[in-house]
């Protein structure tokens, strides 16, 4: 144990939260935070701990520390002030012990948060809906109440066609298309929830207006082979994160996963002796299995013996920073993907993860796939996913493509 842990440990002995906080010291260290930043979280739960006293650790305790006591703070100095640095040095602290996070949805304690409480349930454990798409309903559901402010249930038996209406037209104001047909779907989603609850006598959903969107109008963005090629070989593969970031563009761009199935990869579903990922994907609900190109198969043997770091996750792509070990998001994938498209140089229209996909997706098409083995490939529940990338596969478009009025037959 270094000198400075030492040095911490001692600052802590008459603390009421000790052991904890000695436990905390080594959670810290073992994640690979620097010296700095152990001090400071560790200074963060030792003044935590003297104002709790004899109390148990819980998130209410954390918030009540963070929201009461640090705003009129008059504790003896040396104090960690600001705010996010306390908080995210809670955050460890609970998660060590073992305390659940608060739910990212906080409803409050009115029938409006009753009401989207239950809703909720319904959208998770009923609909089997994922974690994005239930946040998004929640949120257009949630300004919905909230403009219409609606506090009792007497208040939802007078809603008629016409205000949800005249509602709807103010909310999609300013707004692109696709964002505009979430927020009618959103609303027709709660509609249908709220007569199912019995709070309405009739059925407002088809009151909603259809939005005029025509989601198979625009083409999708894809990389030309070359680009590809040039994006694959920014990360630099002589060192641990350039390894990780180069494994997840291929991922992306040879096998088309999304940016939730990347992350959620696990170390036990990569069989690099038979060539196939098995994947737990969020939409179909079901274990897929898929086969690995060799250069992926390399990208992620080379990942998982040379730089991926010693942890105790189960998920292949891991932070390499602190908290070492913790599992990649999504939005970190996304975020990566972005990033290397940036370092190449390639157009923002054609940078980020959807677009990996869809050129992994047209290249299938325009090799012969059908469209059904494609959609059972991506994981589309529906083929009329797949049929968008139809409109790239200039092979199968030449054959339909009618000749010009006028225009002479050229033979072949």
């Amino acid at each position: 144990m270094s000198e400075g842990t030492l040095h911490r440990m001692a600052s802590i002995e008459d603390n009421p939260h000790r052991v904890i906080l000695e436990r905390y010291i080594g959670y810290l260290d073992g994640r690979g935070y620097s010296a700095l930043t152990c001090r400071e979280y560790v200074s963060v739960a030792a003044h935590f701990g003297r104002w709790l006293g004899r109390r148990s650790l819980s998130q209410m305790a954390a918030r009540q520390f963070t929201r009461r006591h640090m705003p009129t703070c008059r504790c003896p100095a040396p104090v960690i002030r600001n705010a996010r640095r306390v908080r995210l040095a809670l955050e460890h602290l609970l998660a060590m012990c073992g305390i659940p996070a608060t739910p990212a949805t906080a409803f409050p304690r009115d029938f409006a948060g009753d009401l989207l409480r239950r809703y909720e349930e319904r959208l998770v454990k009923v609909q089997g809906l994922a974690a994005g798409t239930v946040h998004q309903r929640l949120t257009h559901a949630r300004s919905m109440l909230s403009r219409l402010r609606i506090k009792r249930p007497a208040q939802l038996a007078k809603w008629t066609p016409q205000r949800i209406v005249s509602w709807l037209s103010s909310e999609v104001e300013g707004y692109q298309r696709s964002t505009a047909q979430n927020i009618v779907v959103s609303a027709r989603s709660l509609l249908r929830f709220i007569l199912q609850e019995g709070l309405i006598h009739r059925d407002l959903s088809a009151a909603v207006p259809t939005f005029a969107h025509w989601r198979l109008a625009p083409l999708p963005e894809t990389l030309q082979k070359k680009e590809l090629v040039q994006l694959i070989r920014v990360p630099d593969v002589r060192t641990a994160v350039g390894l990780r970031d180069r494994a997840i563009l291929l991922c992306l761009g040879e096998v088309g996963l999304r940016a939730s199935d990347v992350a959620g990869m696990k170390v036990d579903g990569v069989h690099l002796a038979s060539g196939t990922l098995t994947l737990y994907r969020n939409k179909p609900r079901q274990t897929t299995t898929l086969p690995m190109t060799r250069k992926l198969a390399r990208a992620l043997d080379a990942y998982l013996r040379r730089g991926r770091p010693v942890c105790k996750s189960s998920f292949v792509f891991v932070l390499h920073r602190p908290p070492v070990g913790r599992s990649l998001t999504p939005a970190n994938v996304s975020d990566i993907a972005w990033r290397m498209g940036e370092r190449a140089n390639l157009p923002k229209s054609v940078r980020g993860a959807r677009v990996l996909r869809h050129s992994f997706t047209s290249r299938l098409l325009c090799a012969g796939a059908s469209l059904k083995q494609v959609a059972d490939l991506l994981g589309h529940r529906s083929i009329d996913t797949t049929t968008i990338y139809a409109k790239v596969d200039f092979k199968i478009l030449s054959r339909v493509a009618l000749p010009w009025p006028g225009a002479k037959e050229v033979r072949s």
